[in-house]
């Protein structure tokens, strides 16, 4: 994975959930998580860099039929974003539809890409056809089915991607682009960082070690 250090200008972390829905013997936490990080590049500069760390890949954005997986839970698309391609703005999207499947251990999804032009088109694509993107998310709802043992588990990413103006009167001019992420994992076994696999390829700023921020958090809880 590239190393890439940004300057952050604002960050905030704050635990949403923490709870255990197990017992002392066999302990299930349901840990959420919200991040919020301002920076000075574009939200066209973020895709690029995490695009190279591995988060926007096919793995988090599909392009066949998936099981047990989809946008998120209340059905957002896998991706979604406003791009400038061939000097037009449109909207692309990565939709789940579903296609069926055994409901007590699977359901497939199959992703949907709109417009019909670029349904070829993966978003890690983007750079290298000069697609720019002016703002995007990401949702990503994992649900483990488990045979003939009633299951929680689930991992849900959500992430969104702006570009803002300053508040006050000296900032009137100024912009900058905000991430915020959230995250949430269900049935863990202990006090763990939820979806650290995503939290990983997020971690591109300087002095700044998320990882270890959320785990203090959920320590402290």
């Amino acid at each position: 994975m590239k190393e890439i250090m940004l300057e952050t200008k604002q960050k905030s972390i704050r635990l949403k959930e923490l709870k255990d829905y197990g017992s002392s013997l066999r302990p299930l936490y349901t840990i959420a998580v919200e991040i919020e990080i301002s920076v000075e590049e574009s939200p066209d500069t973020l895709h690029k860099f995490f695009t190279d760390t591995g988060l926007i890949t096919r793995e988090t954005i599909p392009f066949e039929i998936v099981s047990n997986f989809r946008g998120s839970a209340d059905n957002k698309p896998f991706y979604s974003a406003l791009i400038v391609h061939e000097g037009i703005t449109k909207k692309y999207e990565v939709v789940a539809r579903d296609t069926g499947g055994f409901l007590r251990t699977r359901i497939n999804y199959e992703p949907v890409v709109y417009p019909e032009e670029l349904r070829l088109t993966h978003p890690a694509e983007f750079p290298r056809m000069g697609i720019e993107v002016e703002e995007w998310e990401l949702h990503n709802y994992k649900h483990h089915f488990m045979l003939f043992i009633a299951s929680k588990r689930y991992e849900s990413v959500d992430m969104w991607v702006r570009r803002e103006k300053g508040g006050g009167e000296e900032e009137e001019a100024s912009e900058f682009t905000v991430l915020k992420v959230n995250l949430a994992e269900s049935e863990l076994k202990a006090r763990e960082v939820p979806c650290s696999w995503y939290l990983e390829r997020i971690s591109i700023f300087k002095d700044v070690d998320l990882k270890e921020e959320v785990r203090r958090k959920i320590e402290v809880g």
